[in-house]
């Protein structure tokens, strides 16, 4: 939930203090009260501000650390999964080339999260959303009908579509921190360095290794520069927004009270949670109807956030 520091009345210069001994990943200890507001939990906090100032806690005298770790995310069954899905690619250059970037990054099935706030932004939270692109991508081909697709290029492309976030995140504490290369490079650009450095210490087929890097390079679909040209890199494209777009609504849904619709703050758009099917009234025909959204927020929404 939102923290908002106000600080002592006269004494504004604690919060500079406060913020920078505020470390991200770590524990702080804070007093303050919570309370409602625009139907969110948030906490002020005034005088517990000299909590903070203090710096992070002592983590070795925390126990137990799972109190502060927040993921719903199964790192060891993500972990296993992606690795099954990589064996299974047929070609085996193709394969071998997978497994290695894996070999030699393998924080990224623990770690990084897949965003920074919007969705799977948790610890493990890259894995897990992999795992997905990868299904949706294998269900959306075989779907198709009368399409003729490469099975292995695009499921390669699933797999290492964001590899690069590996290299963006760091542990810290009982979480992960950001480094500077998410924000002045992106995950695009080091995810294709990564791709490319390991394809160099084996034998790959230059046109197996050179769809692979379109899918990567063009998998955010029209933001992308060049956009995807082929049915592989759009199958993974839809299949990355699918993930990112199923849960930025199940938030937002979950976030709001039964039998009521507002303004999502990850969709970026109106979202409606239907009341549970034995708390509605036959009775009451009404309760099927959803209330109106509240007015939209100004902006458009930005889709290249849910990648």
């Amino acid at each position: 939930m939102a923290c908002k520091i106000w600080g002592k009345k006269s004494l504004n210069f604690l919060v500079k203090e406060a913020s920078a001994a505020i470390r991200e990943g770590m524990v702080h200890r804070v007093v303050g009260k919570a309370q409602v507001y625009n139907n969110e939990l948030q906490m002020n906090v005034n005088d517990g501000i000299d909590h903070l100032i203090q710096g992070p806690a002592d983590h070795a005298s925390l126990d137990p650390p799972g109190d502060f770790v927040f993921s719903p995310a199964d790192c060891a069954r993500n972990r296993d999964e992606l690795l099954r899905m990589a064996a299974g690619i047929g070609r085996p250059g193709l394969r071998a080339l997978v497994e290695r970037v894996f070999a030699t990054h393998d924080a990224f099935f623990s770690v990084p999260p897949a965003a920074r706030a919007k969705h799977h932004a948790y610890r493990g939270g890259l894995a897990e959303h992999t795992l997905e692109v990868v299904r949706y991508t294998e269900a959306f081909l075989v779907g198709a009908e009368g399409i003729s697709a490469d099975r292995d290029v695009a499921v390669a492309g699933a797999l290492l579509h964001d590899v690069g976030k590996a290299v963006c995140f760091a542990e810290q504490g009982f979480s992960f921190c950001q480094l500077p290369t998410y924000s002045l490079l992106g995950h695009i650009s080091p995810g294709i360095s990564i791709i490319e450095q390991a394809a160099e210490e084996m034998t790959v087929d230059g046109q197996d290794l050179s769809h692979l890097l379109h899918i990567v390079q063009t998998h955010h679909g029209i933001y992308s520069d060049p956009k995807p040209q082929t049915v592989e890199a759009w199958a993974v494209h839809q299949a990355d927004n699918t993930s990112a777009l199923l849960h930025e609504v199940a938030s937002d849904v979950e976030d709001t009270h039964p039998g009521e619709g507002r303004f999502g703050s990850r969709l970026k758009g109106p979202v409606y949670r239907y009341p549970a099917p034995s708390a509605v009234s036959e009775s009451v025909p009404e309760a099927h109807a959803p209330s109106a959204p509240v007015a939209k927020e100004k902006g458009p929404s930005d889709l290249s956030q849910w990648c």
